[in-house]
């Protein structure tokens, strides 16, 4: 079922560079499940030193070393992968102790980075970082569309994401600066399950129920779990040692971003079904039920396969 593996299959692929002393780099790299045939290398000019990779079954993989003695037209990595290609982060540390963030999206195979010139700075890094990895967050992305149809007017809107970004940022930055821990593979087991849950509620149609009553509380709730999502992978990709703050504030301003985007395009599609189109209100309720049914089954299947993954 390639559709409902998406959520897993395009987590990003992290790249690491390191360099390293006399024209040397090291390249490691970091697989999400459902990535193991996912590979990375350094191109022409630069040439294999050392390879310590074994077999996993008896030692850990190693990073690989390169000599690079040409740096005036930059650094080429090529990453392979066998059928789908997620979008992968290159994060280049230089001997200076800088680190670049590099974006590759899904399906492009190889980045350029500049071997001589630092890039941009921190807080854009991680603020279009930020952006992409909620674009790319299909559970929470669902989350979000479950929580505008639950709410019944604009300001219901406005109550309940304000909520779920509030305690989302409030995770997200106690579990980065390593105040809060969770196991990773739970949380994302419950991010699926907190999209089920909103599923059945819009299911079900209004009643006197406290995600209908209270949906601030249920948004806020449900935000935790995703900030800890949130925080898991910018833990991966790491922060720079001297703009933490800025850094993981950037990060978290460009998720808001990308959420507050993706809203204002399911409230401007629904006003252009609403006004525009005229769609007829029978036909508008089955279409939405069929989504509502859509989003309920993936969510299902998401959480039962993290869940196997986790006890397996």
């Amino acid at each position: 079922m390639p559709l409902l593996a998406l959520s897993d299959e395009l987590q990003p692929f992290y790249i690491e560079l390191v360099e390293a002393p006399q024209g040397t780099f090291t390249l490691d790299f970091k697989t999400a499940p459902g990535q193991d045939n996912q590979t990375a290398t350094l191109m022409s000019p630069c040439t294999t030193i050392s390879n310590n990779r074994r077999d996993a079954l008896v030692m850990p993989r190693q990073p690989t070393l390169y000599r690079c003695n040409d740096l005036s037209k930059g650094l080429v990595i090529k990453r392979t992968a066998d059928g789908l290609s997620p979008p992968a982060l290159i994060r280049f540390k230089r001997l200076s102790g800088q680190v670049d963030l590099y974006y590759l999206k899904a399906g492009d195979h190889q980045q350029t980075l500049n071997a001589i010139a630092p890039n941009q700075g921190s807080f854009v890094q991680y603020l279009t970082l930020g952006f992409d990895h909620i674009l790319m967050g299909y559970d929470h992305l669902l989350f979000v569309w479950c929580l505008v149809l639950l709410a019944s007017s604009w300001r219901r809107v406005l109550v309940m994401v304000t909520g779920f970004t509030v305690a989302h940022s409030m995770t997200l930055g106690l579990a980065v600066l390593g105040v809060l821990r969770a196991p990773i593979a739970l949380i994302e087991v419950l991010i699926a399950v907190s999209v089920l849950l909103l599923a059945v509620e819009l299911a079900k149609g209004p009643r006197p129920t406290l995600t209908h009553q209270y949906p601030i509380l249920v948004s806020s709730f449900f935000g935790l779990l995703h900030g800890l999502g949130f925080a898991a992978a910018l833990t991966q990709i790491g922060l720079p040692n001297t703009d933490v703050v800025w850094a993981l504030l950037a990060f978290n301003v460009g998720v808001e971003l990308g959420q507050v985007g993706f809203v204002l395009i399911i409230l401007a599609f629904g006003a252009v079904i609403n006004q525009v189109a005229k769609v007829d209100p029978a036909w508008f309720s089955i279409g939405r039920k069929g989504l509502i049914y859509t989003v309920g089954v993936v969510a299902g299947y998401w959480a039962v396969d993290r869940l196997l993954s986790w006890i397996g």
